[in-house]
C-alpha cells in the first residue's frame, strides 16, 4: 500500500499552505464550500467561482491556495483521509494488552467514526473520489494509515500475524468497500449509520480472526 502511490502530480498540489490562523480559517471555509456546492448542485456544476462565493472569499483568494478545481477536489479527499489516519493513530493500545476481538472493534469503530461524523460530507466525497480515480493520494497518507493498523494488530495479546502489513491493507480495502457501498445504497441515513457500524465490526472481527489462524495453521 505504501509503495503503490506515486508522487502527487504538481497540478493537484496546493499553491501554498496556510501559515496563520486567519489563512487556515479561509482554507477551511473553502473546503466546506466545496462540500456544500457538491451537495447542492452536484459535481458537474462545481466551479471555483461557485466555491469562492459559498466560502465568502474572492476567486483570487481561492487561487492563492488552489490552482484549479481538480486541486480543490484532491485537497478535500486528502483532508478526509488524514482524518481517518488520525482516528486510527488515536487507538489506545495502552500498557495492558487487548485481545484481537477488542482491537478489531476499535479499528472498525475508528474507521467508521470519520465516515459517519458527517454523512452528507462523506456522500459528497465519494462522488469526488469517482471523478478523480485516476489520481492517487500521497503515499505518506496511505503509509501512515497502514502503519497505524499494523501497530494495533501487533499489540494483540492472543494472536500473531505472519504478514501484518498485508493484513492491514486487506482490512482497509474491505472497510473502504463496505463504506462506499453503504453510502451508495438507497436506504435512509439512519439505516446507513446503524448498518455500517454493525457490519464493519463483523467484517473486521471475522477477517482478522481468519488471517490470524493462517499463522497457527
Amino acid at each position: 500500500m505504501k509503495n503503490a502511490s506515486p508522487t502527487v502530480p504538481q497540478r493537484l498540489k496546493p499553491r501554498k499552505l496556510p501559515l496563520q490562523r486567519r489563512s487556515g480559517a479561509t482554507v477551511e471555509a473553502i473546503h466546506e464550500a466545496v462540500i456544500q456546492v457538491l451537495l447542492a448542485e452536484g459535481l458537474g456544476r462545481l466551479t471555483t467561482t461557485r466555491v469562492a462565493e459559498r466560502a465568502g472569499c474572492s476567486v483570487g483568494t481561492l487561487y492563492q491556495y488552489f490552482p484549479n478545481k481538480e486541486a480543490l477536489l484532491f485537497a478535500i479527499l486528502q483532508s478526509h483521509f488524514e482524518d481517518v489516519v488520525a482516528a486510527i493513530e488515536a487507538i489506545d493500545i495502552g500498557a495492558v494488552t487487548r485481545p484481537l476481538a477488542d482491537l478489531a472493534d476499535a479499528l472498525a469503530d475508528a474507521y467508521v467514526s470519520v465516515k459517519v461524523a458527517r454523512p452528507d460530507a462523506t456522500t459528497a466525497l465519494y462522488r469526488v473520489a469517482g471523478a478523480i480515480d485516476q489520481f492517487r493520494l500521497s503515499s505518506d497518507v496511505f503509509g501512515r494509515l497502514q502503519s497505524g493498523v499494523v501497530r494495533v494488530l501487533e499489540s494483540a495479546s492472543d494472536v500473531k500475524f505472519r504478514e501484518p502489513g498485508r493484513t492491514a491493507f486487506t482490512l482497509l480495502a474491505a472497510l473502504a468497500g463496505l463504506s462506499r457501498a453503504s453510502f451508495g445504497a438507497l436506504v435512509s441515513e439512519t439505516d446507513i449509520l446503524l448498518r455500517l457500524k454493525v457490519e464493519s465490526r463483523l467484517l473486521a472481527r471475522s477477517y482478522l480472526a481468519a488471517a490470524a489462524r493462517q499463522v497457527e495453521g
